[in-house]
């Protein structure tokens, strides 16, 4: 579904990848780890091209053929929410229905209840605990049904009861696409990953027998 050819990025003269070769298939679970720093998320922004490698190529494919894209559902680092703009959490689900053709009522309602946030509907997100926003984010990132969900540190300030409704609920999510998950927590996040990518300068994998 997703190949990394060659690449290599670098920032301020500061090379954080370098001819990474990735290839990421259909429903994987892939757990992202390595220390501070090494270019997990920088990784991440290139697989969504968000941002253009210095060389190499980043290759989307779609029921074996070659496509310009593919839907993506984004949850970044906690910390980039700003908590305290005046929205509601089903008005940030309905967010990830932007340009979507099916009912935007309907899915949101939909993706709140598998969430386990529907109760939480008109609350707005400055009043939630760091489990509930994940949640809510989460929600955001897959009422659209996409192709691969890509998360971004998902588990950093959350107690152990969210971070275990995290993960249970990304397995769930998983049988329908495609997980890339950012971890700073490599024992926790081997317990769920089919397949983990150490990132330090270049990416070496292996699948992982849980």
């Amino acid at each position: 579904m997703i190949e990394l050819k060659n690449v290599s990025f670098s920032y301020d003269s500061n090379e954080l990848l370098r001819d990474v070769n990735l290839t990421i298939a259909r429903n994987d679970y892939w757990g992202i780890v390595g220390p501070n720093g090494c270019g997990k998320s920088t990784l991440l922004k290139i697989i969504l091209r968000l941002i253009k490698p210095d060389s190499g190529e980043v290759i989307y494919r779609k029921e074996g053929k070659e496509v310009s894209a593919l839907t993506m559902g984004y949850v970044p680092q906690s910390s980039q929410i700003d908590k305290m703009f005046p929205i509601t959490v089903r008005e940030v689900v309905a967010l990830g229905l932007i340009g979507e053709k099916k009912s935007a009522s309907d899915a949101v309602e939909e993706v709140m209840r598998q969430m386990d946030i529907y109760a939480l509907a008109d609350k707005p997100i400055g009043a939630l605990s760091g489990g509930e926003l994940q949640r809510t984010l989460m929600a955001r990132a897959v009422v659209s049904r996409p192709d691969v969900l890509v998360l971004d540190e998902p588990d950093t300030y959350l107690d152990k009861k969210s971070v275990d409704t995290l993960y249970s609920l990304l397995s769930s999510l998983n049988s329908d696409c495609t997980v890339l998950v950012v971890s700073h927590n490599e024992p926790r996040i081997k317990e769920y990953a089919s397949h983990i990518a150490y990132v330090e300068g270049t990416v070496n994998c292996c699948r992982n027998d849980r």
